[in-house]
């Protein structure tokens, strides 16, 4: 037993992510899609890429006044690589990174709801807290935070999460986020899991 605990732990420690969940003071966002990467277009309101800069860009003005220094993927509409996102948060070495995006099904309309996505252990925490602070929105729900091998979360130094705020395939949800009030509700509600967990 006390083998295999052994080896539990040298698989953590040697997962590369730095353990600045608790410490961080910089905070890294990435606004998903950008450029010719449109991402989901079921929402007859706004495009994936335009919501999640325009959350992005609320985020980092919020982040900022709460005394976090900030670090923009993209600050507009513009086609960032994945690899050059991980780098761009790499960098950083107090810091954690928090990727914006929203969702579809649109097979299943009726799906709705906010999910995050974690790949480290380090990242957990913080992925269940932003979508705690997320589905006190009104109209909100959580629908759970995963596992994920998403190429910005694997290969992150820092921990990292990846939002996904809602289902723009649902007209209800998509209808919400088209309300900049609700997007900056959103940003706000972001922004309050992340002092909340620095203060942990």
């Amino acid at each position: 037993m006390v083998f295999v605990l052994a080896l539990v732990f040298a698989g953590c420690a040697g997962s590369g992510v730095r353990n600045s969940s608790r410490t961080f003071r910089t905070v890294v966002i990435d606004a998903g899609h950008g450029g010719h990467d449109y991402g989901t277009r079921s929402s007859r309101y706004m495009q994936e890429k335009d919501a999640c800069l325009d959350v992005a860009l609320r985020l980092e003005k919020k982040v900022r006044q709460a005394g976090f220094r900030t670090v923009m993927t993209r600050k507009s509409d513009t086609f960032i690589a994945l690899d050059k996102r991980v780098a761009i948060s790499n960098r950083y070495k107090n810091a954690i990174f928090v990727s914006v995006h929203f969702n579809e099904a649109r097979p299943k309309p009726y799906i709705s709801g906010a999910e995050v996505y974690y790949h480290s252990p380090e990242s957990v925490e913080l992925a269940q807290r932003t979508l705690r602070h997320i589905s006190a929105l009104p109209g909100s729900k959580a629908r759970y935070t995963k596992h994920a091998r998403f190429r910005v979360l694997r290969l992150n130094k820092n921990p990292a999460i990846l939002i996904e705020g809602g289902y723009f395939s649902n007209r209800a949800e998509a209808g919400r986020f088209a309300n900049p009030g609700y997007r900056d509700a959103f940003a706000e509600a972001i922004t309050r899991a992340l002092v909340e967990q620095k203060k942990r």
